[in-house]
């Protein structure tokens, strides 16, 4: 519901043997064996992240607030269950759960709770999501270059059928391009300082009717 840290560092997992993985490296991108795959293939990159300033993180909203957005949703936007997990913090409201499973017991289909953990309490390597300061950011992001174009799993003498599937909706299809995409979800795409930490389009082509 909420972005995580104003500064983090995100992992992706994929194969050495996609068609990505000459691009990151060349590129400047972190790029290390991932520990829990089971072949040699199994890697994965860092991206370093910044979310930008005139953003809240998880960090700067309350359980209750959190409580009451997943409230509002799932009273004014959904008819099943509104998948949401509160964080909250241990020592300042960990004592008021039980009153708020009972407050919003009837407003709320389900929800999960995780407690908010220090950093420095990591116990597992290569996590998914990991924060960092700002200095840290600044320092990864200068050995990246520009990922201006990488090969296209759909590029002519991939061994792919180059003629996918279109999308018709009425009187229109949406006809798949050649793109290069890299981002994860919880960046918006006009951050100043997002990388490719928002969606970043390598090589973009307008729908064609």
């Amino acid at each position: 519901m909420c972005i995580r840290d104003r500064y983090y560092i995100r992992r992706v997992r994929f194969s050495k043997n996609g068609d990505l993985y000459d691009s990151l490296v060349k590129a400047g991108y972190k790029v290390e064996k991932d520990v829990y795959a089971k072949d040699d293939a199994g890697v994965l990159v860092e991206i370093p992240v910044c979310v930008g300033t005139n953003i809240r993180t998880i960090k700067e909203v309350p359980m209750w607030e959190q409580l009451e957005l997943a409230a509002f949703l799932q009273e004014n936007w959904a008819d099943n269950q509104v998948s949401c997990t509160v964080q909250f913090d241990p020592e300042i409201e960990g004592n008021s759960l039980n009153h708020a499973l009972n407050y919003f017991q009837y407003r709320l289909k389900g929800v999960s709770f995780l407690p908010r953990m220090k950093p420095e309490s990591n116990v597992y390597v290569q996590l998914p999501y990991e924060e960092i300061v700002e200095e840290k950011y600044n320092e990864l992001i200068k050995k990246i270059k520009p990922l201006d174009e990488c090969e296209s799993p759909k590029s002519p003498g991939s061994g792919v059928d180059p003629n996918a599937e279109n999308f018709c909706d009425g009187d229109k299809c949406l006809v798949q391009f050649d793109t290069c995409l890299l981002y994860t979800s919880d960046a918006a795409d006009d951050m100043q300082c997002v990388d490719l930490g928002g969606r970043r389009i390598i090589k973009k082509k307008k729908k064609t009717k």
